[in-house]
């Protein structure tokens, strides 16, 4: 077994394809060959526009969202999503790495998609767990 994996790493669930959107490099690298190792089909982006686009065309099952993206922020994503009215399509966890008050976490998943958030440094165990609730 792979020291830098945890007991999970070759338990293989049903198929699902998982789209990353954070900004940081490094984050989507990780999350991306994390969630290859579990035998997900992963795809990742740093540009919340290109994130707009790929989800407006493709189906993923579960969309991991930055809340803390530079430019355009994951909360004008989350807006332009349902503005196309596809936001309730999807499934999106939501992660930052900044403080929401109980009223900004309330209204975030209170929207429909929106079905999670986790407060970053990211523990992959807890999006493993996410992922498959």
């Amino acid at each position: 077994m792979n020291k830098h994996f945890p007991k999970w790493q070759n338990k293989l669930f049903f198929f699902m394809k998982v789209f990353v959107v954070d900004d940081n490099e490094d984050t989507t690298k990780t999350l991306s060959q994390v969630l290859d190792h579990m035998g997900l089909e992963s795809e990742i982006t740093n540009d919340p526009m290109v994130a707009l686009k790929k989800i407006r065309r493709n189906h993923f099952d579960v969309i991991l969202l930055d809340m803390d993206i530079q430019v355009v922020r994951g909360y004008s994503v989350l807006e332009m999503l349902a503005a196309a009215d596809i936001l309730k399509e999807q499934n999106v966890f939501a992660y930052s790495s900044t403080n929401l008050s109980d009223i900004e976490l309330k209204n975030l998943l209170r929207r429909d998609g929106v079905n999670g958030f986790m407060k970053k440094p990211i523990n992959l165990q807890k999006i493993v767990n996410l992922i498959y609730s």
